[in-house]
């Protein structure tokens, strides 16, 4: 009895050599037989050669494809010639003209469409990239800088780049530096006094110089005052900021230097929101950036008492990576922030 085993060594072509196994009682032979076979190892076929079969198809001669492709009529004709011998098929009925492609020709042609036009789309995705216009980008910055400055900002940035994606990460120090060293944000902005890296390790591009101030309402009774005591202000009750929040000990360093050692404390919150809230519809007063009721100050109701401390300045900038590659999105949205600062803020840009 004998059992015939085939071999089939990987990656062989048309007219391979293929030996057999030949298994009997008494001895073991090997015997060698050609076949016109072809494995599906060696049968890759460059996405750039279907394109140029999906021109020929298209122009109807080789001289034509290869003027548009940019390439040699005899170049062509020797892609046609090896890739027919490796798939053991014509692409082309050789009698006719205008060249006309057999099934498979057209099939493959079809394919070739298909790869140009996802070739045409992702250049002109690239295109879109390269000027900004595409893209997810994550923000990170104090609560009351996502309620007032930078959340009006995007809003603005977005109705420009409908198709972005913006994530805002409202977050306190140091948890917010922490978070663009990390990558997990792309851009962070904040009081730059509050951050604690080398400038090896980030970059920073200063927006605007802004004070605390007291916030009211509108028409609070110390609104009408030409001069305000630090016994005005003790009698007051006030908004505290979270413990989590720099707003908090500076609300504190601020008042003390003013002369102010005792608060009634009635309400405090993390909300930015809440924040506003409680000052529009009561006579609670509080400590903000001046840039926190800049130009909505009189929309909302709100004012800022005249009240001036000493050495309350701060730069509020763009926080970013130093090492991290540069994205056309990102640079379009800090320059729109330098812009939204001239435009939205009383007292302008930094100089």
């Amino acid at each position: 009895m004998s059992v015939i085993l085939p071999i089939f060594p990987l990656g062989f072509s048309t007219f391979r050599c293929i030996p057999r196994v030949i298994v009997d009682d008494s001895d073991i032979s090997v015997q060698y037989y050609y076949y016109k076979l072809t494995c599906v190892f060696d049968m890759y076929i460059d996405p750039r050669h279907l394109e140029q079969i999906a021109a020929i198809v298209e122009h109807g001669t080789l001289h034509e494809a290869a003027r548009q492709l940019g390439t040699s009529q005899p170049a062509l004709s020797r892609m046609i010639t090896n890739l027919e011998n490796r798939i053991g098929m014509r692409l082309f009925e050789r009698s006719s003209r205008p060249l006309t492609p057999t099934e498979i020709g057209e099939k493959f042609a079809r394919h070739g469409r298909a790869i140009n036009a996802i070739r045409q789309q992702a250049f002109e995705e690239m295109q879109v990239g390269l000027r900004g216009m595409s893209g997810e980008l994550n923000i990170g910055a104090p609560p009351f800088l996502c309620e007032r400055l930078v959340g009006e900002a995007i809003s603005s940035f977005l109705m420009q780049r409908p198709d972005i994606q913006v994530r805002l990460v409202p977050e306190y120090f140091p948890q917010l530096e922490r978070i663009v060293l990390l990558n997990q944000v792309d851009i962070v902005i904040c009081p730059l006094r509050l951050l604690t890296s080398s400038k090896n390790e980030l970059a920073i591009d200063p927006l605007f110089r802004d004070d605390h101030v007291i916030v009211a309402r509108k028409d609070h009774h110390l609104s009408k005052k030409m001069k305000i005591t630090p016994r005005d202000l003790e009698e007051s009750i006030w908004i505290s900021h979270s413990e989590h929040s720099m707003l908090r000990s500076d609300m504190a360093t601020a008042l003390t230097s003013f002369g102010v050692s005792n608060l009634k404390i009635a309400f405090q919150s993390e909300s930015a929101g809440a924040v506003f809230e409680m000052l529009r519809n009561t006579d609670f007063l509080t400590v903000l950036p001046r840039y926190a009721i800049s130009r909505i100050a009189a929309s909302n109701g709100l004012c800022a008492l005249p009240v001036q401390f000493q050495s309350s300045f701060m730069m509020v900038g763009m926080v970013t990576p130093r090492n991290r590659l540069e994205r056309p999105l990102l640079s379009a949205f800090a320059a729109h922030m330098h812009d939204y600062v001239a435009k939205e803020l009383s007292d302008g840009p930094i100089p």
